[in-house]
């Protein structure tokens, strides 16, 4: 029984995890970011050449500082590239 409550939990989690919107940096400088969601404003930040997964499950915006704003649902992936935002 344990072992299917684990199994459950690990299937449910990662379904949740499947519907995240995440943020791809392709450029060679880091920047500073904010995400804006029902749920508040969160502040980070991301390094060249990385990728923050989950940054948001519903819809959000996401503004990084010096290249722009954009809105992003939990099931899409934005990239910043060339000092642009686009979503994929």
């Amino acid at each position: 029984m344990k072992l299917l409550t684990l199994t459950s939990l690990i299937l449910v989690s990662n379904s949740f995890a499947a519907f995240a919107a995440d943020l791809v940096n392709k450029d060679n400088t880091g920047y500073e970011v904010e995400v804006t969601s029902s749920s508040g404003t969160m502040s980070t930040s991301i390094n060249p050449l990385t990728i923050k997964t989950n940054v948001c499950s519903n819809t959000c915006e996401i503004k990084v500082k010096g290249v722009g704003t954009i809105k992003a649902t939990g099931s899409e992936t934005v990239s910043i590239e060339n000092g642009r935002l686009s979503k994929n």
